[in-house]
């Protein structure tokens, strides 16, 4: 069965006018495609940067992604006598807006040559949309959720994307300073260093968990339904005080980590559960660190590249921490220390030179202090930018 897009049956759209340019709405997955290969000619000779997988990123704009019941967006791209010059994406999450109680609209999915008269386009295009839908302000980048990619890379420019973090131009942020965008949040990425010894303090803390009834056990992989029956709701009670936080059901947080996906990249060894009397009340998901086989794959899944990461998984020499999330009324207990260690501890065994963490804004202190106890470092940052909208009838 065909698939359909949140395009399809778009209307029109407020349309910036320019003569140098070709600005194109997207309408078709013939346009869609050109504005994912946007980027392959912005990172063209990057080795930093690693190609997202073109069947998951066209997914993310079917209608059948649980997103669109409460999100809308307009997709353009910029083109010159052929040349593909940059994109952008501007999204509106309602259900975002309600729980806020503010009229904040997003840009996502940015990407640029190094030239403000093209990201100048850019941003008044998703701007003319964003007012025409009454939005007041303007945020981002957010690619539609904080959880799929948000910020421009502000520091850690010399070193590859890991999995589930982005990369980005340093120029972007000149862009952005450009066109008047103001910084909003900060999101940072630890590293940890495996080939020294584990934290003492870190040991120490674990040990007194591990002396307690909490018990601990690694994620169930051929149980996934089973096991997303209680992970979905501490997942969503975890992050609810989070900064961008989005209520949304559970069938929405089933398709961004539901099965397939799981089944796909947990590895039971470093998704970890932390238990009280065979409940579970905290756990930690960590991966080995996919994106070194991914850059090579160039956001092809096919065969070939299955077979190429079965062969070589076993060479990774890299973890990465994404998330930990524990029940209210545990957070004083230990738990979360003990997890990092369980977890450091194993890719230590598995001769992992480092492990990256987060990201985790800025705001979030309890974090930060529990990251601090491993021994972590800043690693890397991103950047979250906002501008205050107002529609002019000369802006379309």
């Amino acid at each position: 069965m065909t698939p359909s897009y949140i395009f399809d049956n778009c209307s029109d759209t407020p349309q910036i006018k320019n003569t140098s340019y070709e600005i194109t709405p997207v309408r078709s997955k013939e346009d869609l495609k050109k504005f994912y290969q946007v980027s392959f000619q912005v990172y063209k000779g990057n080795p930093n940067w690693v190609a997202p997988f073109w069947k998951e990123f066209r997914a993310f704009f079917e209608t059948s992604n649980p997103f669109w019941t409460h999100a809308e967006a307009q997709l353009y791209y910029i083109e010159k006598d052929g040349q593909l010059l940059g994109r952008i994406a501007a999204i509106i999450d309602h259900t975002f807006c309600e729980n806020v109680g503010e009229q904040i609209g997003y840009f996502g999915f940015f990407e640029c040559i190094n030239d403000s008269k093209i990201s100048t386009l850019l941003w008044d295009q998703a701007t003319a949309w964003l007012s025409s839908k009454t939005m007041t302000k303007m945020r981002g980048p957010i690619d539609g959720r904080i959880d799929k990619g948000c910020g421009f890379l502000a520091k850690g420019f010399d070193t590859p994307a890991s999995i589930l973090s982005t990369y980005s131009h340093s120029y972007y942020l000149d862009l952005a300073e450009q066109y008047k965008l103001s910084k909003i949040r900060d999101f940072i990425l630890y590293t940890i260093d495996l080939t020294i010894p584990i934290s003492k303090k870190l040991e120490e803390k674990a040990r007194t968990c591990l002396t307690s009834d909490i018990t601990f056990r690694p994620f169930h992989r051929l149980k996934t339904n089973q096991e997303l029956e209680w992970w979905i709701p501490l997942f969503l009670e975890s992050f609810s005080n989070h900064w961008g936080y989005v209520p949304v059901s559970p069938d929405e947080v089933r398709e961004r980590f539901g099965v397939k996906q799981l089944r796909w990249i947990v590895d039971q060894s470093l998704f970890l559960i932390a238990e009280d009397n065979h409940t579970p009340v905290a756990f930690i998901w960590s991966t080995p660190e996919f994106n070194q086989l991914f850059r090579q794959m160039e956001g092809k899944l096919g065969i070939r590249q299955l077979l190429y990461y079965f062969r070589k998984k076993q060479t990774i020499t890299t973890g990465k921490m994404h998330f930990i999330g524990i029940k209210k009324g545990y957070g004083q207990r230990n738990i979360g220390s003990c997890l990092n260690y369980l977890t450091l501890k194993e890719m230590k065994q598995r001769g992992y030179t480092h492990c990256e963490v987060g990201v985790i804004d800025e705001g979030n202190t309890i974090a930060h202090t529990t990251i601090a106890i491993t021994g972590a470092k800043p690693y890397k940052k991103y950047r979250v930018f906002e501008k205050q909208l107002t529609a002019t009838k000369d802006q379309v």
